[in-house]
């Protein structure tokens, strides 16, 4: 074998060895803990997906798409720019009627995940997932708000948020579970009205206070009164008892007792007919 033959087997061979190399580098991926790769086919098709964290092999032609099945949220709030990372998002409040017609800005977070058993379904229906979180999560988001803030009135949006976040949970999660989404927790993090309705809410609380502090008056005046009168009605009761007590031969004995009571101190006692009795008390002598 000449020299020229030798060099073209070597050539050969490293060409071949690059070749391999490429195709290694290519057939084998890593998967972080809280994600899902979907494996795509050239042609369009799906090979199947893997779950576990490590290194894992694929055919070279085969694409690796990743969602992340960890916990996602959704921030909307003031006036945010609208920003996608994955299942996450940011961007604006909500604008929002209420049963009564009146609007309001709600800021709000969402939490959710994604079961991993899902996330082929998804790639066929939506594609990646920062695409799903644009056009599904955060317009569900939005629209979910809205239907469910049309249920309660003003009062209940401004003094009860807790029973406007728990109708959003409930709706999310009802029209979500079809998708393999986990609502994990919902948050309202602020509600404003304009000052217009504000400034009504505040002169209705006001007259509801002093409402209460007139009401809790009326009745310390009412307890006050019936004091007075079950003082009264016990006095007279007291009275009528003491009344009926004193016939005229108690009141004879109690005027005997008295005159006896005060002759046993060496008094004279003089009663005349028909008139008051005379009392003349003796003086002691000067030694006695």
């Amino acid at each position: 074998m000449n020299n020229q033959s030798i060099s073209g087997w070597k050539i050969a061979g490293t060409i071949a060895v690059i070749i391999a190399i490429v195709c290694a580098s290519f057939s084998f991926y890593t998967q972080d803990a809280g994600e899902v790769v979907v494996l795509r086919n050239v042609g369009g098709d799906l090979a199947g997906y893997t779950e576990e964290a490590g290194f894992h092999y694929k055919a070279p032609w085969q694409k690796a798409i990743r969602y992340d099945v960890r916990n996602n949220l959704v921030n909307l709030y003031r006036n945010a720019e609208y920003s996608y990372d994955g299942g996450a998002a940011e961007g604006a409040c909500v604008t929002v009627n209420d049963k009564g017609g009146a609007s309001a800005d709600i800021d709000l977070q969402v939490v959710y995940s994604l079961d991993a058993d899902a996330a082929m379904q998804l790639y066929i229906d939506y594609g990646t997932q920062k695409h799903f979180t644009e056009t599904v999560i955060q317009n569900d988001v939005r629209a979910t708000a809205r239907e469910v803030a049309g249920k309660y009135d003003t009062m209940t949006m401004l003094t009860n948020r807790g029973e406007f976040t728990k109708g959003l949970r409930d709706a999310l999660a009802e029209k979500w579970q079809k998708l393999g989404l986990s609502v994990e927790q919902v948050s309202v993090q602020d509600v404003r009205y304009p000052e217009t309705i504000t400034k009504k809410y505040a002169e209705a609380q006001a007259a509801e206070v002093a409402k209460a502090q007139a009401l809790n008056e009326q009745e310390t005046a009412k307890v006050k009164a019936e004091t007075k009168r079950i003082e009264a009605e016990g006095e007279a009761a007291a009275n009528r008892v003491l009344s009926d007590s004193l016939t005229p031969e108690v009141v004879q004995q109690h005027y005997i007792d008295a005159l006896v009571t005060i002759g046993e101190n060496g008094n004279l006692v003089v009663v005349p007919e028909g008139s008051q009795p005379i009392v003349q008390t003796t003086s002691k002598q000067k030694g006695e």
